[in-house]
């Protein structure tokens, strides 16, 4: 029941009608007794400073930010987590001593990912990434963390590739990070560049089936799993295309499950309730 006591959390974005946060939250919320309410609010860009104001002003516990914001809203952060300040973006902002601290739980997620799938260890191992933009930083940070040791990088822009390359040095020490160029409709990563390699992962906002950059069928035979972060639709042409070479084929709903149980975390100081947390997703309830 919402009341005078009722704290308020949320999703800033844009857009976020689509959203799966909200059903995800609420029900951890009741199942821990917390008079709290998660509420998605789309910010236009010129708004998006008072917004991030507001969670101060409005007492609120905290807000998860996703796309286009994850790196526009650095400048009014007061504080950054390590991870966050490494990879340069932030998904969860939370009050912490007056002021405003950004987080960043995407390398959590995709760990969760990959526990919940069975993929785990992965100690020298090899990983192919499609894309080089802040989604990519992130679940390479956590596949050096599952002990992957090759990265092989996927990217129509080799400056955004060899970015990536950079940031990983100083915390990712693989054994070796490869730089595939693509061109749409030309394939340049051969079944050699994925030789050996365990898993393939859309890191793009593009289904590659539809970018035309994809390797060979045979090629992918040998991995693990296939893995694209997006979840909607669940089953994507990616995902079918890899289903139909006998491949594992994994969306994006339990990296999305990871991060909401670390955003709760951050916000409440709680543990948060996985089981219910889950229930609530398969219900079809980011």
């Amino acid at each position: 029941m919402v009341d005078g006591y009722t704290r308020i959390a949320g999703l800033i974005g844009d857009p976020v009608a689509h959203s799966l946060s909200p059903p995800i939250h609420n029900a951890a919320y009741r199942a821990a007794g917390l008079n709290y309410l998660y509420l998605p609010f789309r910010v236009r860009r010129g708004h998006l400073p008072a917004a991030i104001r507001a969670v101060l002003s409005l007492e609120m516990v905290g807000v998860n930010v996703t796309s286009p914001y994850k790196e526009a809203v650095l400048p009014y952060l007061d504080e950054l987590s390590a991870e966050a300040k490494l990879l340069g973006a932030v998904n969860t902002v939370a009050p912490v001593n007056g002021g405003l601290k950004g987080f960043n739980t995407d390398v959590e997620g995709f760990l969760y990912l990959l526990e919940s799938a069975a993929l785990l260890p992965l100690k020298g191992e090899t990983a192919v990434l499609l894309g080089a933009g802040g989604a990519a930083r992130a679940v390479a940070l956590a596949l050096q963390k599952a002990g992957i040791a090759r990265l092989v990088i996927v990217n129509r822009s080799v400056e955004r590739a060899q970015a990536l390359r950079r940031t990983l040095s100083p915390a990712a020490p693989f054994k070796g990070v490869e730089i595939a160029v693509d061109q749409p409709g030309r394939p340049t990563f051969s079944g050699k560049r994925i030789a050996g390699a365990s898993l393939l992962i859309n890191c793009t906002s593009v289904d590659p089936v539809e970018s035309g950059i994809l390797p060979a069928q045979k090629a992918i035979r040998n991995l693990k799993a296939i893995i694209d972060l997006r979840y909607s639709p669940p089953e994507p042409p990616f995902l079918q295309w890899a289903a139909a070479a006998g491949v594992t084929a994994i969306n994006g709903l339990n990296m999305l499950l990871g991060q909401g149980r670390r955003s709760f975390e951050i916000m409440t100081g709680q543990e948060a309730p996985l089981e219910v947390m889950k229930e609530a997703l398969a219900g079809g309830g980011e």
